[in-house]
Parts: structure tokens; sequence; C-alpha cells
């Protein structure tokens, strides 16, 4: 039988071992967002205005699901501070909606943090590509799923924004089987007051923030 002294030392040498062995594990991935090189020397003034969704590209099984009915989606991009307040218009059953979220700086130009409450993780975008006048190559990422959007000033985008979009969604081992092209018409470009909802801590109202219609 063993006695108190020595069942405390066991305990103490078994513990200490699987610490270490925890210690030993390899670390977590980085996320494949943290990899990805913003705009150099982003313009936040120059970015903002209109963008109309060309194409995400993901492996999202919901998108590949119900990529059917996508709507045409319109950004409107309002420089704050370092922070950028963005509404989505889109519609759904038929009525315009309006969604305004403030994407937070990350503290490194072209890179901005979406808080988020609860289980569903905070989003992290990166704008890694754009010529400001023309288009714009946006990444998300939340809970470690990564997509990539294209966005224009108008439709139909130009044969060097698609195929840029078509070289960066390749360098993040994504193919044309995950990518979705949106309308090219029934974009909204406003919302009545019944219909505008309050992302994640954006509210100059302070009611509660509610999900996105889509």
């Amino acid at each position: 039988m063993l006695t108190p002294w020595t069942a405390l030392l066991l305990t103490l040498l078994l513990a200490g071992g699987s610490v270490s062995q925890r210690a030993r594990r390899p670390p977590r991935p980085a996320s494949r967002i943290s990899t990805i090189q913003p705009q150099v020397n982003f313009d936040a003034h120059q970015f903002a205005g209109t963008w109309l969704l060309v194409a995400v590209a993901s492996s999202c099984r919901f998108l590949q699901e119900q990529g059917h009915r996508a709507e045409a989606t319109l950004l409107h991009v309002v420089p704050q501070g370092a922070d950028m307040a963005v509404s989505t218009f889109q519609k759904l059953d038929g009525i315009c909606w309006q969604v305004r979220q403030l994407y937070r700086d990350g503290e490194v130009l072209g890179r901005f943090l979406l808080q988020a409450r609860g289980a569903r993780g905070a989003v992290n975008m990166v704008v890694g590509e754009t010529d400001y006048q023309g288009f714009a190559i946006l990444y998300l990422e939340q809970k470690r799923q990564l997509s990539v959007k294209l966005y224009a000033r108008s439709l139909p985008p130009s044969d060097s924004a698609l195929s840029a979009f078509e070289q960066r969604i390749q360098r993040v081992n994504l193919t044309e089987d995950h990518v979705l092209f949106f309308p090219k018409y029934g974009f909204c470009e406003a919302a009545d007051q019944f219909h505008v909802l309050d992302g994640e801590w954006y509210s100059n109202r302070g009611h509660p923030s509610a999900p996105s219609p889509r």
C-alpha cells in the first residue's frame, strides 16, 4: 500500500509528465489571413465610396449549397478615423435591407477587425489589392474560414481585375469550383428606416445589434 507521501509524489510526477507532453505538442498553425499582405500604403479615403460585389471564393459548404439564392450586393464605405464604417445593401424577399457595421483599425494599414458577440466570432478583414478606381480584392476570415471577395466600382469588371482575383484565390488553395458570381442587376442603394440593421458594435442609437439578413 502506498504511503500518502509516495502517492503525492507519484501524482506530481504524473502531472509534470502530462504538462511536459502538452508543452511538446506542435503549436496551432497561424490563421491563413495572418499571412496575407495588405495593399501597400492603403488609403482609406481613396477606398471610400460604393463597391459592387462581383464574386466570392470560399470552401464554405453553405455558400456552395445556397449560392443560387445570392442577391446583388452593394457596399458603401466611409472612413471614421482609422476605422471604416461599412453599409451593406441587399434584397431579402424583394425588400432592400441595409446592414451597418464598423470595421476597427487592425493597427496595420489595410487590416481591420469586426468585433462580434457570442459564438459567431470576430471577423478579420484584409484589403489585399485595389487600384481604388476599378476593383478591390478583400480577404475575410471568421473561425478560420477564409473567403476572398472581388468588388468593382462598376460592372462588368475589367479583365485585369478578374485575372488578379483568379491569381489570388489560387494562392490560398481555392479553385474555380469554389467561386460564386453574384447577380449583375437588382442592386439596392437605400433602405427605409424599418429595414436598417446595426451590425456588431456599430450602433449610433445604442440599441442591441442585429444579425445580418444574409
